[in-house]
């Protein structure tokens, strides 16, 4: 698999970032975050996820059960528990991330509520995908300069591997998902693994990737011994739209809503919305295939350099 392109030498430069983005599809900044703040965050979802019995102890990735499956009650239960680490969602809004984002997308960024935890369960092969291929305007639908954030908790290499990219893939604009793909609803693109276009890296903590949302990606199954842990935080500007879902917790209506998941938080921030965001509701009357058939990305400004 190739090797994702490290551009740190300009991550300062909004203008030089922005450019590689245009030509990539993303940007890769190996210990952007400071690693100690991303440490401690590792730490509490290790022991929020010690606490509902997935790991066999807190301040270890062991797991008690191999090829766990998400169902309804483990994203009521285990992954509420993740959901509810006050640090976890305060880390999306770190200085470096709003910098990065507010440079790349032209002025102040509005992070969603709705941060992604992923959990990669240990899998006896053979090899394939964890996450499967996707772009993240499949699950969006309305604006298409979304930003994600892509923050390992745990080191990525080998049969531990993370984040994969398809590096160009942005230029082929929306794909609509291949709903042979599997999953419960149609957000997947026909990719297969040993592609030699797949690029990804040996990520340590304090790394990150940024891509956008029409970037396809994906990651690898996970072969290794340990759990795997990351997150996904998406940031636009305030001034686009947005489907209402994101301003609740990932995995709602399924995973608690905020008043539940944020008792004891020190500050609400992390997961408000400011006035005035515009919020466009799924049309009516259409299944999720046929709505995301009929569905055309805007104009991208980041990527036409306007």
């Amino acid at each position: 698999m190739r090797s994702l392109r490290d551009v740190s030498g300009v991550r300062d430069d909004p203008d030089a970032l922005a450019e590689r983005l245009r030509e990539d599809g993303y940007v890769y900044l190996p210990g952007a975050l400071d690693r100690a703040r991303v440490e401690a965050v590792s730490a509490d979802l290790r022991s929020a996820l010690h606490g509902v019995g997935w790991l066999d102890e807190p301040g270890t990735t062991r797991v008690r059960a191999r090829d766990r499956k998400f169902t309804g009650e483990s994203l009521s239960g285990g992954y509420a528990a993740l959901q509810s680490v006050e640090s976890f969602h305060a880390l999306a809004h770190d200085q470096v991330l709003l910098d990065i984002t507010s440079g790349l997308l032209g002025g102040d960024v509005f992070c969603h509520p709705a941060h992604v935890g992923r959990v990669a369960f240990p899998v006896d092969g053979p090899a394939g995908f964890f996450t499967r291929p996707h772009q993240d305007f499949s699950v969006l639908h309305v604006t298409t300069d979304v930003l994600t954030i892509w923050i390992p908790f745990t080191s990525c290499s080998g049969d531990h591997q993370g984040l994969c990219i398809l590096p160009g893939s942005h230029r082929e604009g929306f794909r609509v998902p291949d709903p042979t793909m599997g999953g419960a609803r149609p957000l997947y693109v026909r990719e297969q693994p040993d592609d030699p276009r797949w690029a990804t890296a040996d990520y340590r903590l304090g790394d990150i990737v940024v891509f956008h949302s029409l970037t396809v990606h994906g990651s690898m199954a996970n072969l290794s011994d340990a759990v795997r842990l990351s997150a996904d935080i998406r940031y636009q500007l305030p001034t686009d739209p947005i489907r209402p879902e994101f301003l609740h917790p990932h995995g709602w209506p399924r995973t608690p809503d905020w008043p539940e998941l944020t008792q004891g938080w020190t500050s609400q921030r992390w997961i408000s919305t400011p006035e005035g965001i515009p919020q466009i509701p799924p049309p009516p009357g259409l299944d999720y295939l046929e709505m995301l058939e009929q569905i055309e990305a805007p104009p991208s400004r980041i990527l036409s350099g306007s």
